[in-house]
């Protein structure tokens, strides 16, 4: 994919993806995992919003596409959730295949998944740069040694190959 680009040295910034049953499946774990434990939480509605953003007081003194600019990600919060609550799945042989009934989409969604996906990536290419960094002075030992007790390396006491999703 990166060949397709004509622009000599160009920056990689775009995330290209060919996604196959398990990597969709994959991602629709990884989602539905983020949302329950917190890692993904989504801003206000634009219901909700009306009411924190008519608190503003120079907010009323917008134009009407100055709020519209303003009101634009709750507007989208809104059309996610809509999205996800009518999405349906079936599970074979372990996969999990997210589709959408007729006439519906799933562009948020496949956007969510996908770019979740991509963070998950760089975060563990993040944390393995910072733990392959780790000097001797990084060891900590979580309670007073005995025989049963080891002492772990790593960020807040967990081990280095622990993931997070």
């Amino acid at each position: 994919m990166a060949d397709r680009c004509t622009v000599p040295g160009a920056e990689k910034v775009i995330w290209s993806v060919k996604a196959t049953a398990q990597f969709n499946s994959d991602c629709a774990f990884l989602l539905r995992e983020a949302f329950r434990s917190g890692r993904i939480r989504l801003i206000a509605t634009e219901y909700d919003a009306d009411e924190y953003l008519a608190e503003i007081k120079a907010y009323a003194s917008l134009s009407p596409s100055e709020k519209l600019q303003i009101k634009l990600p709750y507007i989208q919060t809104t059309l996610l959730i809509d999205e996800l609550t009518k999405l349906q799945h079936e599970t074979t042989n372990g996969k999990v295949k997210i589709f959408e009934k007729a006439g519906m989409r799933k562009d948020r969604y496949s956007s969510l998944s996908y770019n979740y996906y991509v963070a998950i990536q760089l975060e563990n290419k993040v944390s393995k740069k910072s733990n392959n960094s780790l000097g001797e002075n990084d060891w900590y030992v979580i309670k007073p040694p005995s025989g049963s007790r080891k002492a772990v390396r790593g960020t807040n006491g967990y081990a280095q190959n622990r993931t997070w999703w």
